[in-house]
């Protein structure tokens, strides 16, 4: 009986080229389907943020064409999103609508203020910090808030959901202010 001998095994292994593309391929698989995967993922939450973002300023331009708000006003706007959010869920959609009116100083306080689906409404009265340069004295304008947290779809055993949020002020357009009537 005769032992190989190991050198010449190794010379002839180095050189046998047959199954070198299918070890690169199972190598770089794994890193191809990642790539694939957060690329959906990435265009997919860029999608949702648009259709959030879009929301935010539909819903101010609706409100702001309000002389006054009734309760089925506000619940007409709200309503509103799930054709503007379509084809993603409003399940994780959260929504404020208020009036702020700021005082001769510019200082905005909440005149009043509705929430949608388990957000918070802010309270009457409290004050609002508004972008620089944006206040005028004595005006009223209507502030849309909304917050999504977006699940992933393909990683969302590994990464938890993503919040997202977009606000707008507009000004009321047919009145100075639009008084919530309840």
């Amino acid at each position: 009986m005769s032992r190989p001998r190991i050198p010449g095994l190794l010379r002839r292994f180095r050189r046998d080229r047959r199954g070198v593309a299918l070890v690169e391929f199972a190598l770089i698989f794994p890193m191809l389907v990642a790539l694939y995967f957060g690329g959906y993922e990435v265009c997919n939450m860029t999608a949702t943020y648009r259709k959030l973002t879009d929301t935010t300023v539909e819903l101010a331009n609706v409100t702001a064409q309000y002389s006054t708000l009734a309760a089925s006003d506000v619940s007409t706007v709200f309503a509103a999103t799930s054709q503007i959010m379509a084809p993603y869920s409003t399940a994780n959609l959260k929504i404020v609508l208020s009036e702020v009116t700021t005082d001769a100083n510019s200082n905005a306080t909440v005149t009043w203020s509705q929430a949608y689906n388990g957000a918070t409404a802010l309270t009457a009265g409290s004050a609002v910090t508004m972008p620089t340069g944006l206040a005028s004295p004595s005006s009223n304008y209507i502030l849309v808030q909304t917050t999504y947290n977006y699940t992933p779809t393909v990683g969302s055993a590994f990464i938890s959901a993503v919040p997202m949020t977009s606000s707008i002020y507009i000004i009321p357009r047919n009145s100075p202010s639009i008084p919530y009537t309840g």
